[in-house]
């Protein structure tokens, strides 16, 4: 069950992927970058107009810094963000957009870390075709998990002809929407949910408990998800989930899951009591050495069909072996692109960068700008290996202003598509490597 925990945990984050939106709105002709630093992990922060050079922002206590572009279109931010683990490197990341494009960018370096209260949910699953005695019972709902073994989940138990599951859960007390779902043990490929449901605006507290009994009404017939691949790509693998998401934007789960090739046409199991303002949201991908395909779609129920995007053409991508590279051959072609992603990464430093296409114009260019002085990080040291991608963000509406932080971004018109080329090189100041 660990696998399905890892999937429903990352489909929150998929935003960051893509999202730098959802700080505090600028006065006009200006920017304003928000740094969420919930935990207090501490950062520097840099900026850039039009193509300047770049000025070290003065610390401030509300974390919002704004500056004005006087008569140009084009900025840039940059923040440095110590990890929350001790351990784990820094991580820069740099947004070079338009203000058209994204006027509020925000930066996250630590979230949130809420207090939670133990709360136990009785799910009776008597009604449920097929059930048996260790099956599971998965609950979700506003970032908690389960003080059992399994995350968010009860072992289903039987006594005389009645089965129910008790869920023990760690959660932030409140009303909230929870979403239940009973999974047929051991895990099939495609996962079989027998039933799902959400229950509306539980009041969780401390020490408090509620149940809940499924009724055979609430055993909806499943939809289908297929997914098609590009023309001539073979991957080495693939996975494709489907997700339910409830319309106070607190309530979440697993809905369907499939992997390998069972992942080109699964079932998925339509939650009862879906409503407005729900959403279903596709997640698939498929990748191999050197390319990952991923796309997102939302949906409002149904049978859901997606094709994965074009990879970049073999070799378009080319890329210095440099603590700060060059990378050239940002050609990727489609008319929906919106944004570059650049990601280079070892063990002691993770660096970011997102270029909007409106940032980039005509230019298919871009050197890595070296904010060591400004961030006060060390760069790739000489001959250490750096692993790195270069993606396309491709999608049917604007996404750079989307808030990572707001499950409220994910739409049933939701519609985007990660492109990865992804490779390594040795930082050795002179060459370049292909990608992909």
């Amino acid at each position: 069950m660990k696998a399905l925990g890892v999937i429903c945990l990352g489909v929150l984050a998929l935003l960051g992927l893509v999202g730098c939106g959802g700080g505090t709105p600028p006065p006009p002709n200006s920017i304003t970058l928000t740094v969420l630093d919930s935990q207090n992990v501490g950062y520097a922060a840099a900026y850039q107009v039009g193509s300047g050079s770049w000025t070290v922002f003065t610390p401030s206590s509300t974390h919002t810094y704004t500056f004005s572009l006087s008569s140009n279109s084009k900025y840039g931010v940059a923040v440095r963000c110590n990890s929350v683990v001790p351990s784990n490197p820094p991580e820069v990341h740099v947004i070079q957009a338009t203000n058209a494009e994204l006027a509020n960018p925000k930066v996250t370096c630590s979230g949130p870390n809420p207090s939670t209260v133990s709360y136990t949910l009785t799910v009776d699953v008597t009604n449920v075709p097929g059930i048996a005695s260790g099956d599971l019972v998965m609950v979700s709902g506003q970032g908690f998990q389960s003080s059992g073994s399994f995350q968010s989940s009860g072992i289903v138990t039987q006594s005389g002809t009645t089965y129910t599951a008790s869920v023990s859960l760690n959660a932030q007390a409140g009303s909230q929407d929870l979403v239940v779902a009973v999974v047929e043990q051991p895990l099939a490929n495609p996962v079989n949910l027998r039933a799902t449901k959400v229950l509306r605006n539980v009041n969780v507290s401390s020490g408090g408990s509620s149940s809940y009994t499924f009724t055979s009404g609430d055993v909806l017939a499943t939809a289908n998800v297929s997914v098609t691949l590009p023309t001539g790509f073979t991957p080495t693998y693939g996975q494709a989930s489907m997700f339910y998401l409830s319309n106070d934007n607190k309530g979440w789960g697993l809905v369907g899951d499939a992997s390998g090739t069972a992942a080109a046409n699964f079932p998925y199991r339509p939650v009862a009591g879906f409503a407005s303002g729900d959403r279903y949201v596709v997640l698939a991908v498929a990748g191999n050495s050197s390319n990952v395909l991923e796309r997102f779609k939302g949906s409002t129920g149904g049978s859901v069909s997606l094709t994965l995007p074009n990879p970049w053409p073999a070799s378009s991508v080319a890329v210095t072996c440099e603590a700060h590279p060059t990378v050239s051959g940002l050609a990727y072609t489609d008319p929906n692109l919106r944004a570059y992603g650049i990601e280079l990464e070892d063990s002691t430093l993770i660096y970011q960068t997102t270029l909007s296409k409106g940032w980039l114009g005509g230019t298919t260019t871009y050197t890595v700008p070296d904010l060591s002085s400004q961030l006060g990080y060390t760069p790739f040291a000489p001959l250490t290996t750096v692993y790195v991608s270069v993606s396309a963000v491709v999608a049917s509406h604007p996404v750079l202003n989307l808030d990572s932080n707001d499950q409220a971004s994910f739409t049933a018109t939701t519609d985007i598509s990660l492109i990865h080329a992804i490779g390594q090189y040795v930082q050795s100041g002179v060459g370049s490597i292909s990608l992909p």
